[in-house]
């Protein structure tokens, strides 16, 4: 019994030391933001999931904006 006590605080503390991958927003996805949050990140899946974070907010982004085009006169 007396075994099993540390080894529960030791797991307990791994699962405290999780990084977490920040949210995807116009100020982290910045180039330069974006290449500091990868280089600080350890694991290659939080690098992964944060890249294709900022892929998706990116084309979200491309997909708001809009320019007006008038459409052509009608020819009845």
């Amino acid at each position: 019994m007396k075994k099993i006590i540390p080894l529960v605080a030791a797991v307990a503390l791994v699962g405290c030391e999780q990084e977490m991958v920040p949210e995807a927003s116009a100020i982290t996805c910045a180039p330069v933001a974006f290449q500091q949050t990868i280089s600080e990140l350890s694991r290659e899946s939080n690098r992964k999931a944060f890249t294709e974070a900022c892929r998706s907010f990116e084309k979200a982004q491309r997909m708001r904006e809009w320019e007006f085009e008038p459409s052509s006169p009608d020819r009845y």
